[in-house]
């Protein structure tokens, strides 16, 4: 089965992002957008593993339950022009960071392998992006709902392929503490 542990989003912020979506929409003439329910910020990819596996994932998982969940907020859009995606930059904080890096470490001492190059957060909207205008036009037409908001909720999610598009299944959740 295919995996990855991430930050799930609360509602309101999958909504804002989808109406930025339907902005980006008006300029394009091609790529797949995300569904809202498919939005998350992920925290490790892990690829294919083994469903026996799963036990030394929720284990690293649980390794990090008594950490604060962060307060995250969208800062702008931003295209990867390699492979053609629009994604919602996320502001880097000190205890997201602390998440993503305690998290790696007991996803290694587990036996997972986990990427080494520098943690850039965000959320992914289009992909295989074509639009009529340049993207740095497109962009000064859709909105970015930057509030803060607070994200809870790590979950561990199988991508699941069907005829319809790939869905995030959840598979086990652990709920961080949220700062007082």
């Amino acid at each position: 089965m295919r995996v990855f542990i991430a930050l799930e989003l609360p509602q309101k912020v999958k909504d804002n992002l989808e109406r930025s979506s339907r902005q980006f929409a008006e300029y394009a003439d091609g790529g797949n957008f995300v569904p809202k329910e498919n939005m998350h910020l992920t925290l490790h990819f892990l690829g294919n593993v083994d469903p026996n596996d799963l036990i030394y994932i929720q284990s690293a998982m649980d390794g990090v339950r008594n950490m604060p969940a962060p307060t995250l907020s969208v800062t702008q859009f931003a295209m990867q022009r390699a492979n053609d995606i629009v994604w919602a930059k996320i502001r880097q904080s000190a205890e997201l960071n602390g998440i993503h890096d305690a998290l790696g470490e007991k996803l290694e001492a587990n036996g997972f392998e986990t990427e080494h190059r520098a943690y850039r957060p965000h959320v992914t909207l289009i992909r295989k992006k074509s639009f009529i205008l340049p993207f740095s036009e497109v962009t000064k037409s859709v909105q970015v709902f930057n509030m803060p908001f607070t994200a809870n909720k790590l979950t561990l999610f199988e991508s699941v392929f069907a005829e319809r598009g790939v869905t995030y299944r959840p598979l086990y959740t652990v709920e961080l503490p949220a700062e007082s």
